[in-house]
């Protein structure tokens, strides 16, 4: 009986270390303790392996909550990741109650089949669609918001030394500071990395277009091929934007206002005396459109105002009356959507 109650007693306590390791909040003892018990049986590192993917599906279901949409979308799935925990547990639990599982083999299986560890890794993607600003919060409590027609990739669970992330369009990143694992964001032209800082990344891929990172807060580190086929690292200050071009590697770095930058975040375009190129630009990214430009003298114009929820032909109409240009859609082959974006002449 005193037999039975010291096992019970040991299995409770192995399995709250058993998720303590797995998420890396152990002490360096408890660690070693945990460790010690890895070569009890090939029985425990089977039931460790089936802890570790029901730990995976657990993370993605968090993962899948932090993602901000609107208020009732949250709600629903608040309730429905809820449900899923824990009825997740319970599983859990019964699993463990009839197997007395030792905390221990899970570092067992990883340090005797890394591959498999490797191969377990898996990835949340994140697409939005035209005229939708979606923010996700990361597993390391970093929060980022993605523009329309923008994709993002990262793993459910940062690992090693690095946390990485991938992006295709445009991206504020507010970085949780971790000056142990640095955060870094790849995109077609270039890689950032940052410990902790505010910044915006435009990497829409669309020919002919600058690849451009700007510095709300903090510092952050660039690294890219040069047009000289050699590799450059810079620094930026806050308020301090690069552009790099994808095709012929120029680039260089310039003061911008950065409110007006990352005003789409909060669901706005914002210009602020904004040249005519970059308030395209902006509008682009925001309504998947493509603008052709017939006339070479509007790149002389800036333009000031703020919109929020109007629609397209609305922000046309004021640039029409404020400059007098002239948009008309391009009609190739019967319809003017060309690469998936719809084509506007300007003349």
């Amino acid at each position: 009986m005193v037999n039975n109650m010291n096992n019970t007693f040991r299995y409770q306590y192995m399995e709250a270390k058993l998720f303590q390791y797995f998420n890396n909040t152990l002490s360096e003892q408890e660690r070693v303790e945990v460790e010690a018990w890895i070569n009890l049986s090939e029985e425990n590192r089977k039931i460790a392996h089936q802890l570790y993917w029901l730990c995976c599906v657990d993370d993605t279901l968090q993962t899948m909550e932090a993602v901000d949409t609107c208020a009732a979308l949250r709600k629903v799935q608040g309730r429905i990741a809820a449900a899923r925990r824990r009825e997740l547990w319970n599983r859990v639990g019964r699993v463990a109650a009839v197997l007395f599982i030792p905390i221990v083999a899970l570092a067992l299986f990883f340090m005797s089949r890394p591959a498999q560890v490797e191969e377990a890794m898996q990835f949340v993607e994140l697409r939005t669609t035209s005229g939708v600003v979606s923010c996700v919060t990361l597993p390391d409590s970093s929060k980022v918001w993605l523009n329309s027609n923008s994709y993002l990739k990262y793993p459910v669970r940062f690992q090693g030394s690095e946390r990485r992330v991938e992006l295709v369009g445009e991206g504020y990143f507010d970085v949780a500071k971790d000056e142990q694992h640095k955060f870094v964001v790849k995109t077609n032209a270039m890689e950032v990395e940052v410990l902790g800082t505010e910044f915006n990344i435009d990497a829409y891929e669309r020919s002919g277009r600058d690849v451009r990172t700007t510095l709300v807060e903090g510092s952050v580190k660039m690294t890219f091929d040069g047009s000289d086929n050699q590799l450059h690292t810079i620094m930026l200050s806050p308020g301090q934007r690069v552009n790099i071009n994808p095709v012929s590697r120029q680039w260089g770095v310039e003061s911008v206002n950065t409110s007006a930058t990352a005003s789409w975040k909060e669901g706005r375009m914002i210009f602020d005396r904004t040249p005519f190129e970059e308030a395209l630009r902006m509008i682009e990214n925001r309504f998947n459109v493509e603008f052709v430009v017939k006339n070479s003298s509007y790149y002389d114009h800036n333009f000031t105002g703020m919109f929020t929820d109007q629609r397209l032909d609305i922000i046309l109409e004021h640039f029409k009356r404020s400059s007098k240009m002239r948009f008309k859609p391009i009609d190739q082959y019967g319809a003017n959507v060309v690469n998936g974006h719809e084509v506007i002449e300007i003349y």
